[in-house]
């Protein structure tokens, strides 16, 4: 049967990413492509539908193009002036459609080029267009939805793309063919010849639901823990061997091998498709949606050879894995969980005075300053003691914090942390309290999603701790509006989930433009890859800098550019940008790597040391990172910088507990330039400030409008 024939039987509601690839190959290659053999609104001249008489030819969005693509480009246009805005205000939405930008994609139009090629089309179709069409379409516009519009002009579009854009197309088909990120349930031909159990453990926070995953984990003859954290992995690996089950560590800054282990406990970005697993747990899965770090989750799913796999996280990501374990073939059952005790919303706030703190409670603030300066407050003006966690602190610090926490026969009864305390430690925590809903972004003030102020607040109250029952409230009574609102509210459906392309993928495409730098290499793939609609390509800004910063660096080759630019390093430290420059200069030119850096010798006295600290662990991390990603001789000193990583960490908890002053000092030691720099860090942050989002004044506003009923003393919510 003629390929044309079957594209005239789909109906106007085929979707044009399902078209073949063989038909638009046709049309490419094609001298003069047809209309009827590409567009799914096509009809045979000797077809029932063009015989009845009482057809419109302005219906059929391929006659509008046969009767405008035959015109020649007249002297003047026929258009009066506001049929011509009327019909531009048109097109410009079309550019703005997502519906039609993702089924250019099918033309191999990538998406930075939709919008160019939907202002060429619509000065061809304007400069052509005569008043009875522009009135017909003006008319559907006024009539129909925007979509139906969208929909009736996609295959004009279509068309004029084959006719004049032909070259592009042919180019961007190319690229796209060394780019194609679709299907990516294919890349693993091993897992998907396995008929695999995906067991979805589904519910909130002190719920059982990783507890029940690890105890089958432990049950099994072989496993694999896959966890978002170092901190939980490291967590696991203890608990686990504890417990009487060898089991492995497997990060990227550390390897533990334990003798006639069949287990192991990894970080998801670092975890094996190559080994065979009885059973596999793949923590926090909702992680598929995250926009730097979704693809690891996304990999592991698609691609662990095991025959169960134990997924565990909250409802937003259940409809797409459902959608994903269609296409591998693979069993899902769901195993829905319940809080063990509901989360509790405590009415009375602290009211702005941390003088109202408890033991047990748990301050959560967005900033490292204003960790500090709670703090601060709280030691002074109460007889609480507290404990410090933050994103910055190495998970050694971390865990020797939340072990101090949580030990009942010291004075440290009170945790000051940021949002690491949402996921990776196991905390007495009987009420949570945010000191604030608001979150710097870099660019200005946001709420803080309901999701995550749910991953947060379910961290209050654990089963078989002192604390079963958990609160949460907040410390300024005008954000508990927010967080009723933010409880109540359903987890929100993710629509797509994170993908990456690895290295051959990449290789491939570097091929095309073998004299792009690494970093405009990876934009570049990232404007040509083709996507399939429940995946998003993942935002590597920090890669992207490192891979600029690295330009300098002459004589690396693509593999070893990109494992330098996905070493664990916080591209806002200079300090640490600096060593990873000096790592990699030194490998290029063949040398052994040093550290370059001496062993601290005492705890910090101030805020600046604290900070000299952080950075001087995340160098031994970084170090020990790329000692795993080279050749063991290119990287000798992994022992020290092990012995390095462990004494600092030591440092970093005994200059906490004895932390007590603002973290302003750390201007006192720094140079001209460096109070220069911080200025204008602070200065952007304030002017970041002024420019708080329309939701955080939106919210603001609904605030003073709503009249204030007196609250219940306690709010039960099931969350």
């Amino acid at each position: 049967m003629a390929l044309s024939t079957l594209l005239r039987r789909s109906s106007t509601r085929l979707s044009f990413p399902l078209l073949s690839r063989l038909s638009l190959s046709l049309s490419l290659s094609s001298p003069s492509p047809s209309p009827l053999l590409f567009s799914p609104f096509s009809s045979s001249s000797t077809t029932k539908e063009t015989r009845d008489s009482s057809s419109s030819s302005f219906n059929n969005p391929i006659q509008i193009w046969s009767n405008i693509s035959s015109l020649a480009l007249p002297d003047k246009t026929q258009l009066p002036k506001s049929q011509w805005d009327a019909l531009t205000g048109i097109f410009r939405n079309f550019a703005k459609s997502p519906w039609a930008m993702d089924q250019a994609l099918s033309l191999y139009l990538p998406s930075s080029s939709f919008r160019p090629a939907v202002g060429k089309f619509r000065l061809f179709f304007l400069t052509r267009c005569d008043v009875e069409t522009a009135k017909h379409l003006l008319d559907m516009a006024e009539l129909e939805s925007e979509e139906a519009v969208h929909r009736f002009l996609f295959p004009i579009f279509a068309e004029f793309c084959l006719r004049e854009l032909k070259d592009d197309l042919m180019e961007y088909k190319k690229l796209s063919e060394t780019a194609d990120l679709t299907k990516p349930h294919t890349w693993y031909p091993f897992a998907r010849a396995m008929k695999r159990k995906i067991i979805y453990h589904c519910g909130p926070t002190n719920s059982g639901k990783t507890y029940n995953a690890l105890c089958r984990f432990m049950e099994a003859k072989s496993g694999v823990y896959c966890s978002p954290l170092r901190l939980l992995a490291m967590e696991v690996f203890d608990k686990v061997n504890s417990l009487g089950v060898y089991c492995s560590l497997h990060t990227g800054q550390e390897k533990k091998r334990v003798p006639f282990s069949d287990h192991v406990a990894c970080t998801v970005e670092v975890v094996s498709t190559d080994e065979m697993y009885e059973v596999a747990v793949i923590d926090e899965v909702q992680m598929m949606a995250d926009h730097s770090r979704g693809y690891a989750w996304t990999r592991a799913l698609l691609g662990l050879k095991a025959d169960e796999i134990h997924l565990c996280g909250d409802p937003s990501v259940l409809p797409i894995v459902k959608s994903i374990i269609a296409d591998t073939g693979d069993d899902l059952i769901i195993n829905q969980y319940n809080r063990f005790k509901p989360l509790v919303i405590e009415a009375k706030t602290l009211s702005s005075d941390l003088r109202n703190v408890k033991s047990g409670d748990c301050i959560v603030a967005f900033s490292r300053r204003e960790i500090f300066e709670v703090k601060l407050a709280i030691e002074k003006n109460t007889k609480h003691k507290c404990c410090v966690i933050y994103g910055a602190l190495p998970p050694e610090t971390r865990r020797q914090q939340a072990r101090l926490f949580n030990d009942q026969d010291n004075e440290y009864d009170v945790l000051v942390a940021s949002d690491a305390v949402g996921m990776g430690l196991n905390l007495n925590i009987r009420r949570v309290v945010f000191h604030s809903l608001g979150k710097y972004n870099g660019d200005k003030i946001v709420l803080v999603s309901p999701s995550q102020v749910k991953q947060i607040a379910g961290r209050a109250g654990r089963r078989g701790s002192v604390f079963p029952d958990g609160l949460v409230t907040t410390y300024k009574t005008e954000d508990l509006d927010y967080l009723i609102e933010c409880l109540q509210k359903p987890f929100e459906e993710a629509k797509k989930v994170g993908l990456f392309p690895c290295f051959e993928q990449v290789e491939l495409f570097a091929g095309q433009y073998p004299k792009l730098g690494f970093g405009e290499l990876l934009e570049k793939f990232r404007e040509n890859c083709r996507l399939d609609g429940m995946y998003f390509f993942c935002n590597q800004d920090g890669v992207r800098k490192v891979a600029n910063m690295l330009e300098q660096v002459q004589g690396l080759t693509l593999k070893e550019r990109y494992n330098f630019c996905f070493a664990p390093c916080n591209v806002r430290d200079p300090k640490a940008m600096n060593h990873l420059f000096k790592f990699a200069s030194c490998y290029s030119k063949n040398r052994r790597v040093n550290i370059s850096m001496g062993m601290p010798t005492r705890s910090a006295k101030d805020d600046f040391e604290l900070l000299d600290l952080e950075t001087k662990h995340q160098v031994v991390s970084m170090y020990l990172w790329l000692s795993y990603h080279f050749e063991e001789d290119v990287f000798p000193y992994k022992e020290r910088a092990e012995t390095m990583a462990n004494g600092i960490a030591e440092l970093l908890g005994e200059s906490l507990e004895k932390a007590c002053w603002k973290p302003e000092s750390r201007n006192q030691k720094r140079g001209r330039r460096e109070e220069r720099e911080e200025g204008e860090d602070r200065e952007e942050r304030e002017e970041g400030e002024k420019r708080t989002s329309p939701l955080v004044r939106a919210f603001m506003m609904k605030r003073k409008n709503v009249t204030q009923e007196n609250p219940s003393s306690l709010l039960d919510f099931g969350v």
